[in-house]
């Protein structure tokens, strides 16, 4: 629990309250507006508060959400690459949070040609959902077929 809230007091608790704010504009799907005000959160919090505090993943996994949907692949990327690390400390061992957070950053990894790091990424979210998910589940699907493109173009390289 000491991680969940690590960093200064005054700083988690704005960010706590900006969480809330992000929870309405993400249910009307403002994401330019999301992005905006999860980036001045962001960056006013620089060494205040760690990635591993529970406000500031949310915080990094909202501003993921927004730049997924405003097609913003590298910055989706950046976001999505920092929540890592808290994921596997916050839901260890096989749990399907961290494997579908796996998968989205496999992803975003491979859609920016990162093929050693997507095709890693996504054996990582592969063994988790063997067991969670189950391999006839759509998710594992598309792990699938993205993993198995990322394997060709590796080949091909």
């Amino acid at each position: 629990d000491a991680e969940k809230l690590a960093g200064e007091e005054h700083a988690w608790k704005e960010v706590k309250d900006a969480v809330n704010e992000m929870r309405h504009l993400k249910s009307k799907e403002e994401w330019e507006q999301v992005l905006a005000t999860c980036q001045n959160i962001l960056s006013s919090n620089v060494g205040r508060l760690p990635d591993t505090n529970i406000y500031k993943l949310e915080m990094l996994d909202c501003a993921m959400d927004a730049c997924i949907n405003l097609e913003s692949w590298e910055e989706a990327l950046n976001y999505g690459s920092r929540t890592l690390g808290p994921y596997r400390l916050y839901y260890p061992g096989f749990h399907p949070l961290r494997a579908v957070q796996l998968l989205r950053v496999g992803k975003l990894q491979y859609s920016q040609e990162m093929f050693p790091q997507a095709l890693e990424t996504l054996k990582q979210a592969y063994n988790i959902m063997k067991v969670t998910h189950g391999t006839d589940h759509s998710l594992m699907q598309t792990l699938m077929e993205i993993k198995e493109q990322c394997e060709a173009v590796m080949r091909t390289q």
